[in-house]
């Protein structure tokens, strides 16, 4: 995905190169809206807590749907500073790997960090 700058109304541009597989067709109600449908639900949901879907059109008239999730305020200072959400990630990732300590008196490890 890359970001360029529109020349129409200063408006930000996504390029989006993704392959895209049909997996549904859904009708307009009688508000113009679309439904996701149970089946399409249930298959998002599995993979993550969505609550809200950030919308792109495309040139063609394409729609994509982007799931998204919100975080609160008081935690979005963690995905700002890349070096804290880089030492995250690398704990998770060193956890994942099976690189644990056993910590017996926490407040003694978190004093020495």
């Amino acid at each position: 995905m890359k970001t360029i700058r529109s020349p129409k109304k200063n408006q930000e541009v996504l390029e989006i190169r993704e392959e895209f597989m049909p997996v549904d067709t859904r009708p307009l109600d009688s508000k113009h809206r679309i439904t996701l449908g149970g089946r399409l639900y249930r298959l998002l949901m599995c993979k993550m807590k969505i609550d809200s879907y950030k919308v792109f059109i495309g040139k063609s008239g394409d729609i994509l749907l982007r799931p998204a999730v919100s975080i609160p305020s008081s935690e979005a200072w963690v995905y700002k500073n890349s070096e804290v959400i880089g030492k995250i990630r690398k704990g998770l990732e060193e956890a994942g790997d099976g690189k644990i300590e056993k910590v017996d008196n926490l407040e003694k490890f978190l004093g020495n960090l």
